[in-house]
């Protein structure tokens, strides 16, 4: 068996303390995205209703599209029969 140095001692401490950085720097960083999160929460909670918005929004453009539709067509009705009533 070897017998251990200070050196290898140092050497040792050293790199955990490079480690222990390291993992400092890394909780700072998931402390960062969780408060980003944080603050996009709100805004993903709405998404479902938004869905639900848009739904209906699509539901008004049928309405419309039919609603001008009858009206062209019941224009070229009329204009066909030469404008009378």
């Amino acid at each position: 068996m070897t017998t251990v140095t200070e050196t290898d001692i140092k050497e040792l401490k050293e790199l955990i303390i490079k480690q222990g950085e390291q993992l400092n720097s890394i909780d700072k960083r998931l402390a960062v995205i969780e408060a980003r999160l944080d603050e996009w929460k709100p805004m993903i909670q709405k998404i479902p209703d938004l869905a639900e918005q848009v739904g209906e929004l699509k539901n008004w453009k049928q309405f419309f599209i039919i609603g001008v539709t009858s009206l062209v067509s019941g224009l070229i009705g009329w204009l066909i029969r030469g404008g009378r009533t």
